[in-house]
């Protein structure tokens, strides 16, 4: 016997209940899944509520909820998510832009001189430059990650936006950074412990291990880093780097240590720890 047609609402309502036990938006994350499975707006499945799912709708929607019980974020699963006033382009390959990143991008834009040089190492689906160069398309950046499928990425999201002040780079950590120095230096790195507990939190155990995981309690990425960007300093130049809410005193540490003159921690709205703010 055949199961009779679900109405969107009657999908809705499953899912959300579905979902309740891993998310903490479940309403939200069922009307991104079903948008996407339909290829609709969410205001179209609010004005079509009683629209019968055909079974490839039906089979498409119930997949993607299924995934985002196994962990995968709603961003990844839709292949998208909004970052400041503009979205990007995902794959499973690099990380879901956290609200937290957003606080580096508004405060590299303080204080950044005209046609700024700037570098960032780690960009991901490419949103800390993408955010920079939209802001102020007089300066030039050079965005690196150890990632081909990221550099991809990345370059691709810049070519929607119509960006051509952005220089894509593959290389790790320890590559040679192209340029004598720079106005602004900033990252977003592995700084994550190996056996911390969060990683497997939902929402983070589908995450790239790679952009989330660093040896020596997380920080090794924040030690290459610091030691590196002096090399690339005039002086006026200043590291801006995101940490975990826990290291806000080792960051600074580690930066003074590498040869930095002054630091201070910077605090994401709800008052944690999140970025070390250094200059030359």
């Amino acid at each position: 016997m055949t199961a009779e047609p679900l109405t969107l609402r009657q999908a809705l309502l499953e899912s959300r209940i579905r979902l309740s036990s891993c998310s903490d938006s479940p309403a939200i994350d069922a009307e991104w899944l079903w948008s996407h499975a339909l290829r609709r707006s969410r205001v179209w499945l609010m004005a079509h509520s009683e629209w019968l799912l055909t079974p490839a709708e039906q089979a498409r929607g119930e997949s993607l909820v299924s995934r985002r019980q196994e962990g995968y974020s709603v961003a990844h699963l839709c292949g998208e998510c909004e970052f400041l006033d503009f979205s990007v382009r995902l794959t499973p390959q690099v990380l879901v832009p956290r609200p937290e990143t957003e606080l580096l991008a508004e405060q590299a834009l303080r204080g950044l001189p005209r046609r700024a040089r700037i570098l960032e190492w780690g960009t991901g689906s490419g949103v800390l430059a993408l955010a920079l160069a939209l802001a102020r398309p007089d300066c030039r950046i050079l965005a690196l990650d150890q990632s081909r499928t990221a550099i991809k990425l990345a370059q691709s999201n810049a070519l929607r936006l119509r960006l051509t002040n952005i220089r894509f780079m593959q290389g790790d950590w320890r590559c040679r950074w192209p340029g004598s120095t720079f106005d602004l230096i900033l990252a977003n790195p592995p700084y994550v412990a190996l056996h911390d507990p969060h990683l497997q939190s939902p929402g983070v155990c589908r995450e790239p291990r790679h952009a989330l995981v660093a040896p020596v309690r997380g920080t090794q990425a924040i030690r290459i880093l610091a030691v590196k960007a002096r090399r690339h300093v005039h002086r006026r130049t200043r590291l801006l780097l995101e940490h975990g809410a826990d290291q806000g005193d080792v960051c600074r540490k580690i930066v003074e240590r590498a040869g930095w003159g002054r630091s201070k921690t910077l605090a994401d709205l709800p008052g944690l720890p999140r970025a070390c703010l250094a200059s030359h």
